[in-house]
Parts: structure tokens; sequence; C-alpha cells
């Protein structure tokens, strides 16, 4: 609940986030997670992470495994 808050209220990529899940048909709320850190499960998923690393929002992927 507290990371939904977080995001409604004090997230400067909102607008970033929003855009990157209507082209991926997500919600913005999914994509803030991943660039938080969430585990991506989906090629979907790994093509949001491309997407936000382009846009220079996150670093890279630490892979494990």
């Amino acid at each position: 609940m507290f990371d939904f808050i977080k995001f409604l209220f004090f997230s400067e990529n909102k607008a970033v986030y929003r855009a990157i899940a209507r082209e991926n048909h997500v919600g913005a709320f999914r994509v803030y997670r991943l660039a938080h850190g969430k585990r991506a499960r989906t090629n979907k998923d790994y093509q949001i992470l491309k997407r936000l690393r382009r846009e220079e929002i996150i670093e890279g992927v630490l892979q494990m495994g």
C-alpha cells in the first residue's frame, strides 16, 4: 500500500510510466514496480525494462541464474 501512495504523490517519472504502460497494455503501477526492482516474469516485463533503460530511468537489469 505504501508503494502505491509513493507512486501517486511522489513519483517524478509518472508521465513516462504512463506512456510506457499505454504502449505495453499494462498499468502504470506495474511499470513503476518494475522500475523499482520487482522481478520481471514475462517477455512483456522485459520489454518494459528495456524501454525504461532507453529512457534512462534505470541503469540496467541484473540477471540472476
